[in-house]
């Protein structure tokens, strides 16, 4: 969601806006490109795998639009995949660091 859509709807009172310290921000971003995914989301339920091909561990969050995101997630570099599923309306997001 952009800023100026949460600003409007802090505003209106119909959303809790959190600001975040600088060092929690930049810790908080976006997950490397080295930390690939599939994602399949063509049912009821969509299902996403997630490997690291980056040369350090790399912990993780899974970003949902329309529901809570994922727990913090650590993977080691060049480790077998891991799964994550979740029931529609929720729809992936994106990746974050964490």
């Amino acid at each position: 969601m952009r800023a100026s859509t949460i600003a409007l709807l802090a505003a209106a009172g119909l959303a809790t806006v959190a600001i975040a310290a600088p060092a929690q921000a930049a810790a908080a971003g976006r997950a490397p490109s080295c930390l690939a995914y599939t994602l399949d989301d063509d049912g009821a339920q969509d299902e996403l795998w997630v490997w690291n091909n980056c040369k350090k561990g790399v912990s993780f969050r899974v970003r949902l639009a329309n529901g809570p995101d994922g727990y913090c997630t650590y993977k080691e570099p060049r480790s077998r995949y891991s799964k994550f599923t979740w029931e529609w309306p929720q729809r992936f997001d994106g990746l974050r660091t964490c």
